[in-house]
C-alpha cells in the first residue's frame, strides 16, 4: 500500500493513500494562477538547479511536497532525498487528485520529465495551482550529481550525491 507521508494535509487529516494513471510526456502550464513566493522561480517547468533551491529554501516547510510520481519499485530504486510518493500509473490517481490540499506546492518529478508533464496537467486542471516539475526528471538530477537514495521511502536508506554548495556569504 502506497502512503503520502505527513506533508498532505486531507481536509485536516495528514493520512493519505494514494497512487497515479499511466505514460511519461511533458506538458506546460495548464490554468496556473499562483504567484510564486518571492526569490522563486515561476510555477511550471524548472531545472534541476532552480529545483535545488526550491528544495532546500523549503525542506521542512508544511507547504512543501516533493511529489515522485512513478511506481513504488522505481522509487525504491532511487528517489530524490525527502519525496513522498504518488503512483502515476495507479488506476486511482485521477480520482485523488481533488483530495490534495490546494494551499501546498507540488515539486512533481518522474523517471524523464514525460509521467510528470501529463500528471502536472492533470493537476493543474483539478485547481492545483503551485505545480512545479522537474525538468529531465530524476534522470538528469542524477547525472549532475544531486542527491539520489535507494529504498523504500519513510525507511532507512542509503543516499549518494550532493546538493551544491551555497554561495559564500549566504
Amino acid at each position: 500500500m502506497h502512503k503520502m507521508q505527513r506533508m498532505l494535509r486531507l481536509g485536516g487529516f495528514a493520512v493519505f493513500t494514494a497512487s497515479l494513471v499511466s505514460g511519461c510526456m511533458s506538458g506546460g502550464a495548464v490554468g496556473l494562477i499562483d504567484e510564486p513566493l518571492d526569490g522563486f522561480p515561476p510555477y511550471g517547468e524548472i531545472g534541476p538547479e532552480d529545483a535545488v533551491a526550491v528544495i532546500l529554501s523549503l525542506q521542512g516547510d508544511p507547504r512543501f511536497v516533493l511529489l515522485d510520481i512513478r511506481t513504488q519499485g522505481e522509487v525504491e530504486a532511487g528517489h530524490i532525498p525527502g519525496a513522498v510518493n504518488l503512483d502515476f500509473r495507479s488506476a486511482t490517481f485521477e480520482s485523488e487528485l481533488p483530495a490534495l490540499d490546494r494551499e501546498l506546492i507540488y515539486l512533481i518529478y518522474c523517471r524523464t520529465a514525460n509521467r510528470s508533464g501529463q500528471a502536472f496537467d492533470l493537476m493543474a486542471q483539478t485547481g492545483l495551482t503551485r505545480l512545479y516539475d522537474l525538468q529531465g526528471g530524476i534522470r538528469l538530477w542524477g547525472e549532475l550529481g544531486y542527491p539520489i537514495c535507494v529504498g523504500p521511502l519513510g525507511e532507512e536508506h542509503r543516499c549518494a550525491g550532493e546538493y551544491p554548495s551555497p554561495p559564500a556569504g549566504v
